[in-house]
């Protein structure tokens, strides 16, 4: 097979911090052959500055006039799901940054249309790939600390806003269709997923604890922004069989010396990184102290938030499903959605998706 020829819908700092350095890695498997963003000049310096052949400040433009096999959308959340349901009508394979869309129904669509056209449909975060879930999936179906029943995860930080070397205007983080719930919890539900399955029941409580942040990203320094949506919640999870997960999110955490992700079976406890990260902890009943191994990088741990991308050029390819599948990803948004309810009813939420 050729070259797979990629548009890249969203010119931001995700793009340049992490899949546009990631697709000269790629060489020989891909090539970028046009930018798309709504503001024109990112496009072109993209364009130029990754040697794509065009640049565009519509999506749809570059669908009609661009030779594409795939495209990655890299926006903000909200236009994720229109954005991949006119690529995928168009017949283009979908690579979408996290999450997938902020509508069910728009997730629909978009599993629909790739089943239906045979596209392969990728949804970050890809997190699953990297080296360190790879071996706590293996420790958790091999049962090394027997039966799992509690676990305790994070998907928290101090927010784009505080941080300093975000280097777009990270104001549509805090408005409605986003929020750490949108941005963060993804990452442990993804995970827990992956290990255990479907979610049957969701409980959520949230609240907006701190209503204006003064910014410190560096396009926007000293600006404040306006917070229109939940920056605190605490999800229950329950995966049947006695499988609890507590996660807890925030833009408000600003240092912690909390272990990230905790899971506490009947014959030990294991620890494993919140996004990125090598450090695995293994503890047995009978152990005096915690084995703590440091994973040697793969591939796709190289590649760190665009580790997802090599694995969906292999899928293109080769004409099978990727691991971070769209189905798995509409169960987590599912999952996420049901938490906003649960929330405002004060009621537990059965997820009705699953993968």
């Amino acid at each position: 097979m050729n070259k797979i020829r990629l548009g890249m819908v969203g010119c931001g700092d995700i793009a340049f911090r992490s899949y546009l350095p990631a697709i000269p890695k790629l060489a020989d498997q891909a090539e970028l052959v046009a930018t798309c963003d709504i503001d024109l000049a990112r496009a072109t310096r993209a364009k130029e500055e990754y040697l794509a052949q065009g640049a565009f400040a519509d999506a749809g433009d570059m669908l009609a006039k661009a030779d594409l096999d795939g495209v990655l959308v890299l926006t903000s959340m909200v236009p994720h799901g229109p954005l991949c349901i006119a690529a995928l009508e168009a017949g283009k394979h979908v690579y979408v940054e996290k999450v997938m869309a902020v509508d069910l129904a728009e997730a629909e669509r978009m599993i629909e249309l790739a089943e239906s056209g045979n596209r392969v449909l990728a949804c970050a975060p890809s997190t699953i790939l990297l080296s360190a879930f790879q071996e706590l999936k293996a420790l958790v179906q091999a049962g090394d600390v027997g039966h799992i029943s509690l676990i305790n995860a994070l998907g928290a930080h101090f927010g784009p806003a505080r941080w300093d070397g975000y280097t777009s205007d990270p104001t549509w983080f805090y408005q409605p269709g986003a929020g750490p719930l949108f941005d963060l919890a993804v990452y442990p539900v993804h995970i827990l997923t992956h290990l255990f399955g479907r979610v049957r029941r969701v409980s959520a409580f949230a609240g907006l604890a701190v209503p204006e942040v003064v910014m410190t990203a560096q396009s926007v320094r000293g600006k404040t922004v306006q917070v229109q949506t939940d920056d605190t919640i605490t999800m229950l999870l329950d995966f049947g069989n006695t499988t609890l997960a507590t996660v807890n999110v925030s833009y408000n955490m600003l240092a912690s010396r909390f272990p990230a992700m905790q899971f506490w079976g009947s014959r030990g406890s294991l620890t494993a990184p919140q996004f990125l990260g090598d450090e695995l902890g293994v503890w047995h009943q009978g152990d005096k102290e915690w084995k703590i191994s440091h994973l040697p990088p793969s591939p796709y741990d190289k590649l760190g938030v665009a580790a997802g991308l090599p694995h969906w050029l292999d899928c293109i390819r080769e004409g099978r499903q990727p691991v971070n599948n769209a189905r798995c990803a509409r169960h987590v948004l599912e999952v996420l959605l049901d938490a906003q309810v649960s929330a405002r009813s004060g009621q537990a939420v059965e997820p009705k998706t699953s993968f």
